[in-house]
């Protein structure tokens, strides 16, 4: 008896993956990138805005001392982290600053296979219309 055609969102399934598949898992892709910068700027703007309330406060804070991208990592909140670990796979801690783990998120989520892209879709509970194929 043949087996049965898979066909998810109208492309058939294929081993080895067919242009089609590899083109739809390309567009979701960059939707889920799009998604995971925007969780991550929301994130990273709370931060900021926490920053400058409590820099407010800050008697012995000089402004001119030092940029908000230079603080220390460990006062990212649990968003940045969960977001940041989501995308990186490990953690990072007291040493790194906000601006080395932004970049090194924007690397890893740029250079990101679809599979993992997959994970931290899965991973932060993103709501997306179509998802990447191939993997199940």
């Amino acid at each position: 008896m043949k087996k049965e055609k898979k066909v998810v969102y109208g492309i058939e399934i294929t081993t080895p993956w067919s242009k089609e598949m590899y083109a739809h898992n390309e567009a979701v892709a960059e939707v889920v990138k799009a998604k995971v910068r925007a969780m991550w700027i929301e994130a990273y703007e709370e931060l900021e805005e926490l920053a400058n309330i409590v820099g407010a406060h800050d008697d012995d804070c000089d402004e001119d001392e030092i940029s908000f991208q230079d603080i220390d990592w460990d006062f990212a909140t649990e968003k940045m982290v969960a977001i940041q670990t989501a995308v990186t796979c490990y953690g990072f801690g007291s040493g790194y600053t906000i601006e080395e783990v932004i970049d090194k998120v924007e690397e890893e989520l740029e250079m990101a296979p679809l599979y993992r892209l997959n994970e931290m879709a899965e991973e932060l509970g993103l709501e997306l219309e179509k998802e990447i194929i191939g993997f199940k």
